[in-house]
C-alpha cells in the first residue's frame, strides 16, 4: 500500500478517521506533530549504519521511518492494533525494521517476552556495534519500562527520550530533592542524563495536560552489575521513603534475606557509616552499592 507519511496534526486527524481510528487515552497517545523536532530527535540518536535501536510507541511511523533510513536494524512496538496496522502498511516493505505488535511490558516489573526474544536476536547479529532506544515514550509506561530495560539489559549505549517533564526531572535529580527517586538512582550509577531541550504542549496531538523534554543518556563505561543487583533494595527503600533506613531495613522481603535483626542492623549501619536515622531521599547514589552489599553479607543474600 502506498501512503504518506502523515505529520501534521491534519494529516495525522485525516488519515486516522479515514482508518476509524483516534487517539485513546488508554495508551497515552499523544504524536509528536513537529517533523523538524523528529529530525533533532533522530539527530541527537548519533545513528549509524551498525546501530539497534528500539522504538516504543510505533505511532504513525515518522519517527521509526527517520530511524530506518540509516541504522542497521529498528525494532519498534506498538500496542494499538489500528496504529500497527497503519505503520505496517506504511513500513512494511522495509527489510530492516521489525514491527512488533504487543504491549512492551508483560507486567509492572517486565518486558514482552517477544520485545526480549527480538532485542537478543538483533543483538547477536554480529554486525550491530551499539544498542539504542530512541522513542516518544508513551506517559504511562515510561518509568516501569525504563527500570525493566536497564534490569533485564544493562544501559543502552545511547538513548534520545521524548518524556514527561516531570520524568526528565526525575532522571537528573539530586539527593535530597522531591524529584529523587528508585530510578533517578539507576540512571546516576549507570548513565550520564542529561535534558536537551524542554516542549510546550502545542507541537502534539492530541495536546497533554504537561509539558514534555527531550533527554539524551549515555551508558558509563563499567560493569553495571552491582548497580542493576543493588536497584531491588533501592526500590524497596525508596517505598518506604517516609521512614529511616533503619525502619526499612527491618522490613526487607523475603528474596533480600528477610528482615535485619537487631545484630545484624547494626552490623549494615557500621559498614556503612550510617546512623540509621537517614531517609532513602538524602543518600548518594554510590551509598545505595556499599548499603547492598552489607546487606547481601548480613542478610544472608546469595
Amino acid at each position: 500500500m502506498s501512503e504518506a507519511f502523515p505529520e501534521t496534526a491534519r494529516e495525522l486527524r485525516e488519515t486516522l478517521k479515514a482508518r476509524g481510528l483516534a487517539p485513546t487515552k488508554r495508551f497515552g497517545q499523544h504524536f509528536l506533530i513537529e517533523p523538524r523536532l523528529l529530525d533533532v530527535i533522530a539527530r541527537l540518536g548519533e545513528l549509524s549504519p551498525d546501530d539497534l535501536v528500539l522504538e516504543v510507541g510505533t505511532g504513525p511511523g515518522n519517527l521509526t521511518r527517520r530511524l530506518s533510513d540509516i541504522v542497521r536494524e529498528v525494532v519498534t512496538v506498538e500496542i494499538d492494533a489500528g496504529l500497527y496496522g497503519l505503520a505496517r502498511d506504511l513500513l512494511g516493505h522495509r527489510p530492516n525494521i521489525r514491527l512488533v505488535h504487543a504491549d512492551v511490558m508483560a507486567t509492572k516489573t517486565s518486558l514482552s517476552p517477544e520485545v526480549c526474544e527480538r532485542i537478543q536476536v538483533a543483538l547477536a547479529d554480529s554486525q550491530v556495534r551499539a544498542f539504542k532506544v530512541v522513542a516518544n515514550l508513551p506517559y504511562n509506561v515510561s518509568t516501569p519500562f525504563l527500570s525493566s530495560l536497564f534490569v533485564r539489559f544493562g544501559p543502552p549505549d545511547l538513548m534520545v527520550l521524548l518524556v514527561q517533564k516531570e520524568l526528565a526531572r526525575n532522571l537528573v535529580a539530586e539527593p535530597g530533592s522531591k524529584d529523587y527517586s528508585a530510578l533517578t538512582i539507576l540512571f546516576s550509577l549507570l548513565t550520564e542524563t542529561r535534558i536537551e531541550r524542554t516542549l510546550g504542549r502545542d507541537i502534539f496531538w492530541p495536546k497533554p495536560q504537561v509539558d514534555s523534554s527531550v533527554v539524551v543518556s549515555r551508558a558509563r563505561d563499567g560493569d553495571a552489575t552491582a548497580a542493576i543487583r543493588a536497584y531491588a533494595l533501592v526500590r524497596h527503600l525508596f517505598g518506604e521513603r517516609r521512614k529511616a533506613i533503619s525502619s526499612a531495613l527491618r522490613k526487607l522481603p523475603s528474596e533480600m534475606g528477610g528482615p535485619l535483626g537487631d545484630r545484624a542492623l547494626a552490623a549494615v549501619l557500621e559498614a556503612v557509616e550510617l546512623e540509621g536515622k537517614e531517609r532513602a531521599e538524602s543518600l548518594a547514589p554510590e551509598r545505595f552499592l556499599a548499603l547492598d552489599r552489607a546487606v547481601s553479607r548480613h542478610a544472608g543474600r546469595s
